[in-house]
């Protein structure tokens, strides 16, 4: 009733004992639509002694801040739980083609996203697949792992069948694992049909477990009301960052700064233009190599431009050479080639909604009918509550805390000055 548009389900058992619960905050649904359509799903063990599930679905901002589609409560990862919670998201997202999950690769997430979801993509966290192939390496495990996240990277196919030639030469029996029990286009990002941008990991729905690692420890209102007020600061912090930013700047920090280191590459390279009014260019790159740079499809050899959706550094050196020229048939400013979820009115649409806190009790007006049902406490089976977690939590934190740095523009960008003419700049 305080957040409209917000989607909630409870379900309980034949005996009316509480199994099941979603909830998507009214405004978080809303500002999903200004977001890359790519899901993070995890689940983590409740601490209580009714035991159970936290779960979340979770997308990436403009500016790469993890974001909170929605919420619930399960008792175990099964082919009941999962499918229940992918049924109740459905209502909130659709089914879509362009749509992409990302979750490790638990049998019941991957059975739930093929039934429910049978038109999205499904990825496999790359993090979590470097642990689990480690169990097929006898010595070097770490530089086993330390490889197969290289190869996963990779933009291009050339690129990666050396590399990958080279990882399965080293590790043949990691690399059959890799190849008959995930498949390429789990984990390669080369290989991956369809888009999920810089996302390939679970880190996002993870973090939302480790900020609420004390939370999970206290009973569901208690816990539901903690979540939603730290949804509630997210959005508030946010929102005067995005509607803060510089009228003079068009991308989120994360991008603006990404772009800004590049220009010092850029201007270093030759440029060779093909076709004008296609806006064709050959660069040859740092490394000796020749890029074909298609400015009207957003489109490098590199494959770095058609993946990110933002200008590789070949891309920027080919729209200087454009920008700079005297005579140009079209003017294309830098935010122009980048894709419009890294727009900085875009990032302002994805919280411009409040998100208010449940008053106290005693303010409710709760309807009679509602009052009258009851739902009893589970009897789930107290289990030792799973891997522990508390070493993966703190790194996690230590990324966090320098993803931060990164999302606050640097002092002194000019992305328009780097387009000019020598008689300008």
């Amino acid at each position: 009733m305080v957040n409209p548009g917000t989607i909630t389900s409870v379900e309980l058992d034949e005996e009316k004992r509480f199994k099941f619960l979603f909830i998507a905050l009214g405004a978080c649904i809303e500002g999903f639509r200004a977001m890359r359509k790519v899901i993070v799903v995890d689940a983590t063990h409740l601490k209580t002694m009714y035991g159970g599930m936290l779960v979340f679905a979770t997308a990436q901002d403009p500016n790469h801040h993890h974001y909170p589609i929605a919420f619930g409560v399960i008792d175990t990862e099964n082919h009941v739980s999962w499918p229940w919670f992918f049924n109740k998201l459905k209502t909130v997202v659709p089914d879509d083609p362009e749509l992409v999950f990302i979750s490790d690769r638990h049998k019941s997430i991957i059975y739930a996203i093929s039934e429910v979801y049978p038109s999205a993509r499904h990825a496999h966290c790359i993090y979590h697949l470097s642990k689990n192939l480690r169990e097929y390496v006898k010595t070097d495990k770490d530089i086993a792992s330390d490889k197969f996240k290289e190869c996963a990277h990779i933009y291009t196919k050339n690129d990666f069948d050396r590399e990958f030639m080279d990882f399965r030469r080293r590790f043949p029996n990691a690399a059959k694992y890799l190849d008959e029990k995930i498949g390429l286009d789990k984990w390669a990002r080369c290989h991956f049909e369809g888009d999920k941008y810089n996302i390939d990991t679970s880190n996002a729905a993870e973090s939302m477990n480790s900020v609420f690692v004390e939370a999970r420890k206290t009973h569901l209102l208690p816990m539901i009301d903690t979540i939603i007020e730290k949804f509630s600061e997210w959005f508030n912090k946010y929102r005067k960052d995005s509607v803060g930013a510089s009228n003079t700047r068009k991308l989120v920090p994360v991008v603006d700064n990404e772009l800004h280191d590049r220009c010092e590459i850029a201007v270093r390279l030759t440029v060779i233009e093909l076709n004008s009014y296609h806006l064709e260019y050959n660069v040859i790159g740092l490394d000796g190599k020749t890029y074909l740079v298609d400015l009207k499809m957003k489109s490098c050899s590199c494959r770095c431009f058609d993946i990110d959706k933002y200008p590789c550094v070949h891309a920027m050196a080919a729209l200087r050479n454009l920008m700079r020229r005297e005579v140009r048939r079209v003017h294309i400013e830098m935010h122009d080639l980048c894709s419009i979820y890294y727009l900085i009115e875009t990032w302002a649409l994805a919280y411009y909604r409040t998100i208010y806190v449940v008053p106290h009790e005693s303010d409710w007006n709760v309807p009679a009918a509602i009052r009258q049902l009851m739902a009893k406490p589970p009897e789930y089976t107290k289990t030792g509550g799973g891997r522990t977690q508390e070493k993966r939590f703190r790194s996690i934190a230590e990324r966090r805390r320098k993803r931060r740095r990164q999302m606050k523009f640097k002092p002194g960008i000019n992305l328009e000055k780097f387009l000019q003419p020598p008689n300008l700049a």
